[in-house]
């Protein structure tokens, strides 16, 4: 091997080695996502809305009625966005049989105080709706995704932390599955201990999208990263190496260790 091949060969090497840790969960990620789409149909309640129309807070899912609905409880505040809102008692219901009751959560009921918020929209994301189909097991249900911290916030001054803001690692979900019989099971979660199903229950916020393998938030490449580093970083290093590999040198070693008769 000559000493271009030899340095090639070696900035390819460093080059896939600083960005394999980068590269990997990247990657891993991508077969997560195949993995969910490949096996299970997940809709969300988010197809035909206005602006404040939001999905509706009730529905029939195989003649099974679900309902969201709300008894004001206290004193409206400024939440952590500004938006005045109500605490409120959530009861969610199915076939009018109360399945959680979800005590003093902020309830938004209008939008810069003169347009009426509807549906799921006036939980501020702390409840949301899904059906879930298993193509692998042709087993469906209907999942509710419930909040349970980091949902009540209030509104603070500049450079002030938010009061009652939990950070998206820290929180904790309960996900409610109905089946198609009526039958009602719960799982509780954390965004650090949730199943891959779970994970693509839980709605994005404003730190981005939420993911597996990834940290939350990450979502809009730069030229410089993740496209330089560690995508282009990494192919332009396996290309390195498969060009100056010494394929040939080896072949003649391993041609040299066969015996001749």
């Amino acid at each position: 091997m000559t000493q271009k091949k030899r340095t090639r060969l070696t900035i390819g090497i460093i080059l896939v080695a600083l960005s394999l840790p980068s590269i990997t969960p990247m990657l891993m990620e991508i077969a997560y996502k195949l993995e969910m789409n490949i096996r299970y149909d997940i809709d969300g309640f988010d197809d035909n809305r206005t602006d404040y129309a939001g999905p509706p807070d009730d529905t029939n899912y195989n003649g099974n009625i679900i309902r969201a609905s709300h008894v004001e409880t206290g004193e409206p505040y400024l939440d952590g966005w500004d938006d005045l809102v109500h605490p409120s008692d959530i009861r969610l219901t199915v076939n009018g049989e109360t399945i959680e009751t979800l005590e003093d959560y902020p309830v938004q009921l209008l939008d810069s105080g003169e347009i009426a918020v509807e549906g799921l929209d006036r939980y501020n994301s702390a409840i949301t709706y899904w059906t879930v189909e298993d193509k692998f097991t042709d087993q469906d249900f209907f999942a509710i995704t419930i909040l349970q911290n980091g949902y009540d916030t209030r509104a603070h001054g500049d450079g002030e932390v938010m009061p009652g803001y939990i950070s998206t690692e820290d929180r904790e979900f309960k996900l409610i599955k109905i089946a198609k019989d009526g039958n009602v099971s719960e799982e509780l979660f954390t965004f650090e201990n949730k199943s891959k199903l779970q994970t693509q229950l839980i709605t994005e916020d404003f730190s981005g999208p939420i993911h597996y393998y990834l940290p939350p938030g990450y979502y809009y490449p730069s030229l410089l990263y993740p496209l330089l580093y560690p995508w282009i970083t990494t192919i332009v290093g396996i290309i390195l190496i498969a060009i100056n590999f010494p394929t040939s040198a080896i072949n003649r070693r391993r041609t040299k260790a066969i015996p001749t008769n």
